[in-house]
């Protein structure tokens, strides 16, 4: 990651000096555009596409999945890009190998003295050209970033007012020439005990109460997008101060497809690779071009023929391709039986072996695949702060234009960046006809599964977003067992939680369309060609058995109980979920789709009656101790 902002330094022959190293997938999420990150050179912000663009060669590092390019309505994505060392000039790389960045928060504290400032008052540059140094101690002292910065829940981000703060009783205001420190009474190491100081007129105000919602009133938004370097005019979202580095400070949001046939397919990937080319070809020179890739890779022209109409087909999708309908058209493909052939060298990106489960699970599942090679495509389109927006991939623009998020650019680019991730999952599909059973066996369920529902509707209406789901037992069921089998491989298995992913195929039949209720567990690598055929080989009979009968074991009884499962689901807050905690549901949220939101143990074993109302069976309620 480089220094952004300076055209010279773009186009500088020696090189300079790297902020810092991030891995190419994090720039898709939690260190992506607009995002803060704490470098060995100090706390920095990845800049937006425009200077992406200025700053990088990044058509070289186009990659395509086309279903989910219809979806974002873009051309293409592109790799972040990959720092190269300059030989002869060790510890500098090439500016045009970087991810450019710019120095946030401005405003920085020196350790010895305690003095907060900016660059030019009272701090300079260092020789380094990154950090920043404060030279009134006789030799040149390293100062650190503060730990306080401004947002709004529409993205925007500003530097914390501390020239404001320190004086806001003052009858006068701020004082003519204020000089600021950032000090500690000793007593403890709360917020409370720190304080601003202005040297200058004596003013000072603890910071006790600056993350308090009342302590910003007064002061609007100034919409400032430091990753665009501009400013959005009327903002009327309450700002508020928060963490640095919290969490809270950035949520990307990142669309996702995994590469099913017929995209998966060798000819089809033969077709995407030359898209730019012969999707601006009259039609009458589009026939000479494919018998020449027929030459080169030795395709029949029928079959190159065949993914170009594919192509075409997904691209005039652009305004109907939903994500229900893309999860639907994977939920197909992990159901089938899948191993193409290698086409011209190119190795399909999809291979999938389904078998009937054993015996054991039969009344509960209905078909186990093991996805020995699995490619996803993971893109970023923008980002919100302070609370995670939720939104299906179609419906991102119209988020950026309301507002709801914020936009990794000044103006509609045909590209996103975007990480390719391969790896090997295991598929276990529910019988729908089991679950239909269950439901039906056991009506309390649903007043419980209504409460919950009330509750996330209740949240997306205060909070401004539109939900395109709705919280059923299902969900609630295939969801929950996903995060069982989480931690159970996890455990079992050696694999990090961190590691495993869920993808959840979960869906109520409507006219003609049957049930989803399905769920992948992945894991993979932006840096291979995949993993090692772990989570394959769980697919086996005798594996997977014992693999899903231990899961559900360990879920009947939680550390936290009796206290975790008689939780009342009415006062869940913004968890939305029943029985789930740490000690027994709860995965890394890199694992989970809905930020470990709309979980329920019960639904997999069941409860006692309460004065909550009356018992009912789990799912798997039948299993044997």
């Amino acid at each position: 990651m480089g220094r952004g902002g300076s055209p010279a330094q773009g186009a500088a022959t020696s090189g300079v000096e790297p902020l810092g190293r991030v891995r190419r997938s994090q720039l898709i999420s939690t260190y992506g555009i607009g995002a803060i990150v704490d470098l060995e050179k100090g706390s920095f912000m990845p800049m937006g596409l425009e200077d992406w663009e200025a700053a990088t060669r990044l058509p070289s590092l186009t990659i395509g999945e086309a279903r989910l390019q219809a979806q974002l309505g873009v051309d293409h994505f592109r790799l972040p890009p990959i720092a190269e060392d300059l030989s002869g000039f060790p510890g500098r790389v090439d500016p045009s190998h970087s991810a450019p960045a710019i120095r946030f928060p401005e405003w920085h504290e020196c350790p010895h003295c305690n003095r907060i400032g900016t660059e030019g008052n009272p701090f300079e540059l260092g020789t380094d050209g990154a950090q920043l140094e404060c030279k009134a101690h006789g030799r040149p002292v390293l100062t650190t970033p503060v730990r306080f910065v401004v947002a709004c829940r529409k993205g925007h981000l500003e530097e914390f007012p501390w020239e404001w703060w320190a004086h806001r009783r003052r009858p006068d205001g701020v004082c003519d020439r204020p000089v600021l420190e950032l000090k500690s009474r000793g007593k403890s190491a709360s917020l409370a005990d720190l304080y601003v100081h202005c040297k200058s007129c004596n003013a000072s105000e603890s910071l006790g109460d600056a993350f308090r919602p009342e302590s910003m009133k007064g002061r609007s938004c100034h919409g400032v997008r430091p990753w665009l370097h501009d400013r959005q005019a009327g903002c009327d979202s309450q700002p508020q101060a928060i963490q640095r580095g919290a969490s809270n400070a950035h949520f990307a949001v990142v669309a996702s497809a995994l590469s099913i046939p017929p995209v998966s397919d060798a000819t089809f990937q033969l077709i995407e690779g030359n898209w730019i080319t012969l999707s601006a070809l009259p039609a009458e020179a589009v026939a000479p071009v494919l018998a020449r890739l027929s030459e080169t890779y030795g395709v029949p022209v029928e079959a190159l023929q065949a993914a170009l109409r594919e192509k075409q087909k997904i691209e005039g999708l652009q305004t109907d391709l939903s994500d229900a309908g893309s999860r639907a058209e994977e939920y197909a493909a992990l159901s089938q039986d899948r191993d193409d052939p290698i086409v011209g060298g190119i190795v399909p990106q999809f291979c999938n072996a389904v078998a009937e489960p054993p015996a054991a699970l039969a009344p509960w599942f209905d078909l186990v695949g093991a996805v020995s090679r699995l490619r996803e495509v993971r893109a970023l389109a923008g980002f919100s702060r302070i609370e995670p927006y939720p939104v299906s991939a179609e419906k991102i623009q119209d988020a950026i234009r309301d507002g709801k998020v914020a936009a990794l650019s000044k103006s509609h680019r045909n590209w996103l960046p975007a990480a390719e991730i391969r790896g090997e999952g295991l598929f276990l599909r529910f019988r729908a006809d089991a679950i239909d059973a269950w439901l039906t066996a056991n009506p309390a369920i649903h007043d419980r599964v209504a409460v919950l529902e009330r509750r996330s509707a209740a949240i997306a209406a205060d909070r401004g977003y539109q939900r395109d789901y709705t919280i059923t037992a299902r969900l609630l069921l295939v969801h929950s067992f996903a995060h069982a089998l989480i931690r159970t491989i996890s455990i079992d298995c050696g694999y990090s939680s961190s590691a495993l992913r869920e993808r959840l195929y979960i869906s109520e039949p409507s006219g003609s369309r049957q049930a989803m209720n399905g769920v992948l567990v992945y894991t993979g690598s932006p840096d291979s060609e995949g993993s090692l055929g772990g989570l394959v080989r769980l697919a086996e009979p005798g594996q997977i058995e014992r693999i899903v009968v231990r899961a559900l074991r360990s879920a009947r009884w939680c550390g936290s109980d009796p206290v975790c499962l008689e939780t009342d689901p009415a006062q869940s807050g913004d968890r939305v979920s029943g029985a789930a905690c740490h000690c027994c549901l709860l995965v890394p949220e890199t694992a989970c789709e809905k930020f470990n939101r709309e979980l329920d143990r019960t639904m997999l074993v069941g409860t006692a009656e309460s004065e909550a109302g009356p018992a009912w069976r789990g799912f798997f309620g039948t299993l044997e101790d």
